[in-house]
């Protein structure tokens, strides 16, 4: 099931320990977020077109997530697109999840 979701965060900013990510947008944008590459790290190009993440598919997204995890930084999911593009431009079967480092508390 992990493999059907797409999952990418912004790595570069989460070195930097304050990192501000940006928000999902409040429903789904009629444009897909794509993953595209920005130096070296794979980003989603437009994480504002991004919808919630519904309680229906908060499970999920938190497995997907969860896949990013280390020792140190814990993931959670922010955002779903439920047609999410890869690198190519073609859809991920069953959308994507924005993932980002979880917000310490």
């Amino acid at each position: 099931m992990l493999a059907r979701h797409a999952v990418l965060f912004c790595a570069a900013l989460a070195l930097t320990g304050c990192a501000v990510y940006p928000s999902a947008g409040s429903a789904e944008a009629d444009t897909p977020p794509q993953i595209v590459v920005r130096g070296d790290v794979r980003v989603w190009d437009n994480p504002g077109n991004f919808g919630p993440v519904t309680a229906e598919r908060a499970e999920s997204g938190a497995k997907v997530c969860a896949s990013l995890d280390n020792d140190k930084v814990r993931h959670e999911a922010r955002g779903y697109h439920s047609r999410a593009l890869d690198l190519e431009g073609k859809p991920f079967v069953g959308g994507g999840y924005y993932c980002v480092p979880a917000r310490r508390s």
